[in-house]
């Protein structure tokens, strides 16, 4: 049988299929964003929602930030360090609903 048959076989317990996705690394602890906006003030709200939520996920995280001025508004580059890679992962998935 070939890998990607493998790969098409489902699970005996659950009927699933396998899925092949991200390769969690370790040390993988760092998150860039750039959030655009308007104006300075509606990009720093949007990073407020950011920290809160990464306040939420580990108390010790980090958060770093530069603003740029950009031809059709600002732009909010922010560099979030968490404490390990599997925080940074629980806040990319929080972080999809904002």
């Amino acid at each position: 049988m070939s890998v990607e048959d493998k790969v098409q076989e489902t699970c005996d317990s659950c009927g699933c299929f396998a899925e092949i996705g991200t390769i969690i690394g370790e040390g993988d602890d760092v998150l860039d964003l750039v959030i655009a906006a308007p104006t300075e003030q509606a990009a720093r709200a949007k990073l407020a929602s950011y920290e809160t939520l990464a306040k939420q996920v580990s108390e010790e995280a980090n958060v770093s930030c530069s603003l740029d001025q950009v031809a059709d508004g600002v732009e909010l580059k922010a560099r979030l360090q968490f404490t390990c890679t599997a925080e940074k992962l629980i806040f990319e998935l929080r972080a999809r609903s904002l």
